[in-house]
């Protein structure tokens, strides 16, 4: 009978570490869920700011981009609802996502462009104005001293200078 009750008092030692290795991993779980829910929340975060940001850029340059490039309506309504899904679930590492990035900031920036080479023309067309309407105000003025033959002045300065035929 001795031995049963050593055995007993084994098994409850033995129960009582159980309960407590047990208290000691609840605990450690539930710091690890709360870790788990802060960093979750961090990260929604971070991409509800990159959602904003994608949509900023899907209903500013890409949809400028789509409407200049797209003429079929049907077909940019398709490509503008794919775009809107990828948005939503922030892939902005998706390789369609950056091809059109890519696309429609190349268009914006053709489009900058044409538009300061047309003020740059307006510029021009005013400034302009009547300077050149005036052939003689076009053409340059003629050196009347001038000889008209230019090899006749090669074959001059050949001859006054003989120090190029000494040297062959």
């Amino acid at each position: 009978m001795a031995s049963s009750s050593q055995d007993i008092s084994s098994i409850l030692q033995q129960v009582k570490g159980l309960e407590e290795e047990k208290g000691r991993l609840m605990r450690l779980l539930e710091e690890e869920k709360v870790r788990y829910q802060e960093a979750q929340a961090k990260n929604d975060k971070m991409s509800e700011g990159k959602r904003a940001e994608m949509r900023q850029a899907l209903q500013g340059v890409i949809q400028k981009w789509l409407e200049d490039s797209v003429q079929d309506e049907k077909v940019r309504e398709e490509f503008k609802q794919g775009m809107t899904r990828l948005v939503e679930s922030t892939a902005e590492d998706s390789g369609v996502w950056q091809v059109v990035c890519c696309a429609s900031n190349v268009h914006a920036r053709h489009l900058q462009q044409m538009e300061e080479i047309r003020l740059e023309n307006e510029t021009l067309k005013t400034r302009t104005g009547g300077e050149f309407q005036d052939e003689a105000a076009r053409k340059r003025p003629r050196d009347e001293t001038a000889t008209s033959n230019i090899w006749s002045d090669f074959e001059a300065q050949l001859r006054s200078d003989r120090s190029i035929g000494a040297g062959i």
